[in-house]
C-alpha cells in the first residue's frame, strides 16, 4: 500500500527524473510578478563552467533582474485589482486551539491544530485568489477581516499575521500586501464574542459596511468569503449571497476538529446557492483544487499553494500526524492537475521526500 502511494506521488511529477521532461510555458498574468526563492521557480539551463560563460551569465542575470516586474501596492499610478479576498482569522488561517472558557468557546472550535498555529498554505492560497487574473497595471486588493474578536484585542500592521502575509507576498513580489488595518478589519462586540447565535448576523452587517469602501476602490471588485465550519461563517456567507448575488464569486468553508466531535467525520458536500459555489475544504491544498475547478485559480497557483503547505506542516512544532494524513489524502487529489514538471528540482524534490517521509509513518500506524 505504501509503496502504491508513493508510485502515484511520483506519477505526477514531484521526481527528480521528471524534471527533465520540462517545456517552456508563459505565466498567467498573476504570475508575473513572481519573485520567489521559496517556491519552486521555472527549471534554468545547466550552470556555466568557463570564466567567460560565467561573466555572460552574470550579466544575463542582472538585466533579468533588473526587468523584472515587481508590484507595489502603495504605487498610486497602479489600479486596485478585481477580487476582494475577506476571511475570518480563528479556525481559518489560524488555529483557536478549541480553548473555552465556562464551556465558550473563545474563537473557535478546532483542536486538531494547536492555538495559534498557521494552517499549511493558507496566506499563499489567499495570495493567489487575489492576484488571479489581476491584469496588468494592477496591484491587489489589500486583505480584508471579519472577525468574531473585539476591537480591544486589534490586529495591527506589525502584528505577526501581517507580517507573514506581507512575507508571503513579498516572495511573490508584491511589496506592502496584507490586511488593510486602517479600513478592513471589522470587529465584533463581546456579546457576539460570548453568544455564538448573532455571530453570522453580525458579520453579515459588516460585510455590508465593508463593501462601501471596497466600492470607491473598485466599483466592479467581486468578492472571495474564506470562513470555518465552527462559527456561524456558513451563515453570513450564505447571507452575503442573498443579498449580493452578483458580487460574490465563492465562499469558501474550512472544515474544522471540534473536540467532542469524530476524527476525520465527512465533509458536507458543495453546494451552490443562486449560482455561487459554497465549497468545503479541509486544507488548503483541497481548497486550491477546488479553486481550479471552479475558474478562480490557475494549475501554477494550485502548485505553490500545494509546496508551500507541505513546507509549511513540516517547519510545524508539532508534527501531528493526523493533520499530514489530511494533506497527504488531498495531494494525492490534485496528482493529475498540479503543474510540478516545468519547476526545477529543488523544493519540488524536497516536497516529495518529506511527503514520502511522512507516507512511511502513517503506514506504520494503519
Amino acid at each position: 500500500m505504501v509503496d502504491s502511494m508513493v508510485q502515484r506521488l511520483r506519477s505526477f511529477g514531484m521526481s527528480s527524473s521528471s524534471m527533465n521532461d520540462h517545456s517552456a510555458s508563459t505565466p498567467a498574468d498573476g504570475d508575473r510578478a513572481s519573485s520567489n526563492n521559496d517556491l519552486p521557480l521555472p527549471r534554468s539551463p545547466a550552470p556555466p563552467t568557463t570564466s567567460f560563460a560565467m561573466a555572460t551569465n552574470n550579466v544575463e542575470r542582472m538585466k533579468r533582474v533588473a526587468a523584472q516586474k515587481i508590484i507595489d501596492v502603495k504605487d498610486d499610478k497602479l489600479d486596485w485589482g478585481p477580487t476582494q479576498v475577506i476571511i475570518d482569522i480563528d479556525d481559518t488561517v489560524k488555529s483557536s486551539g478549541g480553548y473555552k472558557l465556562f464551556n465558550v468557546p473563545l474563537g473557535g472550535v478546532d483542536t486538531q491544530y494547536g492555538r495559534g498555529e498557521l494552517y499549511p498554505g493558507s496566506f499563499q492560497f489567499i495570495l493567489e485568489l487575489a492576484m488571479y487574473k489581476m491584469g496588468k497595471h494592477r496591484k491587489p486588493l489589500l486583505l480584508a477581516v471579519l472577525t468574531t474578536r473585539i476591537p480591544q484585542v486589534p490586529i495591527t500592521v506589525d502584528s505577526a499575521l501581517n507580517l507573514r502575509l506581507r512575507e508571503v507576498a513579498e516572495k511573490r513580489g508584491v511589496m506592502n500586501w496584507g490586511i488593510d488595518c486602517d479600513n478592513k478589519i471589522l470587529y465584533s462586540t463581546l456579546k457576539e464574542w460570548v453568544f455564538n447565535e448573532t455571530r453570522g448576523e453580525k458579520k453579515f452587517v459588516n460585510f455590508r459596511k465593508l463593501h462601501k469602501f471596497v466600492c470607491n476602490e473598485n466599483s466592479n471588485a467581486r468578492y472571495i468569503w474564506i470562513g470555518d465550519t465552527g462559527d456561524k461563517d456558513l451563515e453570513a456567507g450564505e447571507m452575503m449571497i442573498k443579498f449580493f448575488p452578483g458580487k460574490i464569486r465563492a465562499v469558501f468553508m474550512h472544515c474544522v476538529n471540534p473536540e467532542d466531535g469524530p476524527e476525520g467525520q465527512r465533509m458536507p458536500n458543495d453546494y451552490y446557492l443562486k449560482s455561487v459555489p459554497v465549497l468545503f475544504f479541509r486544507t488548503y491544498v483541497g481548497a486550491a483544487k477546488k479553486a481550479v475547478e471552479h475558474g478562480l485559480l490557475n494549475h501554477n497557483a494550485l502548485s505553490r499553494v500545494l509546496v508551500r503547505a507541505v513546507l509549511d506542516l513540516n517547519e510545524n512544532s508539532t508534527q501531528d500526524l493526523s493533520k499530514w494524513k489530511d494533506l497527504i489524502k488531498d495531494i494525492l487529489e490534485v496528482e493529475e492537475i498540479a503543474n510540478l514538471k516545468r519547476y526545477e528540482a529543488n523544493l519540488v524534490v524536497k516536497t516529495r521526500v518529506i511527503i514520502e517521509n511522512k507516507i512511511k509513518e502513517l503506514s506504520q500506524y494503519v
